[in-house]
């Protein structure tokens, strides 16, 4: 009977460790979205980190369904959709960030350049700037730039930029 208690508060202990790294990566992600700017190689580390907090979230709910599965098969089932909820949009923006790092960046030059800036979900604290145009193959482009660099491009008309285009980061201004 001792040897058990020893094996189930092992087992507890790594559970929690577990459970505790898991919701500190979960914190770092969101800070390095925070932290990381728009542009340049750190956008798309920016937009990786994105991915890897959605699974960071889909890891946390299976971690948490796994371990009330004996207690409450209601509440397995519901952490188990809420993982492949949380997955979905994760592998979503895996994809487009392996494509354009596989593809490489273009060089795009646009015209009828216009700059928009949109509230994100939360409203007053998520702010997107982006820069509008049309490319030489008649394509529209909507790419991410940071609020520094909106109000710089706010008077352009025409510019040249490297950028990767299924993510829209730029990776710098020609």
């Amino acid at each position: 009977m001792n040897v058990e208690n020893k094996r189930d508060d092992r087992k507890k202990k790594i559970r929690e460790i577990a459970g505790g790294i898991l919701c500190i990566a979960v914190l770092l992600f969101i800070v390095m979205q925070i932290m990381l700017p728009e542009t340049g190689i750190g956008g798309m580390v920016n937009e990786g980190s994105m991915a890897v907090l959605f699974f960071g979230v889909g890891a946390v709910c299976a971690y948490a369904a796994i371990k009330k599965r004996k207690e409450d098969k209601s509440a397995l089932v519901l952490g188990l959709c809420l993982a492949v909820l949380a997955c979905v949009p994760g592998g979503w923006i895996s994809g487009k960030v392996a494509a354009d790092l596989i593809e490489g960046p273009k060089t795009i030059r646009l015209t009828s350049v216009t700059t928009e800036e949109l509230n994100g979900l939360s409203g007053l604290i998520s702010h997107h700037y982006y820069l509008c145009g049309r490319g030489e193959d008649g394509k529209q482009y909507r790419l991410e730039v940071s609020a520094d660099e909106f109000y710089e491009l706010e008077n352009i008309h025409e510019i040249i930029v490297r950028c990767y285009s299924r993510t829209e980061r730029i990776l710098e201004f020609l």
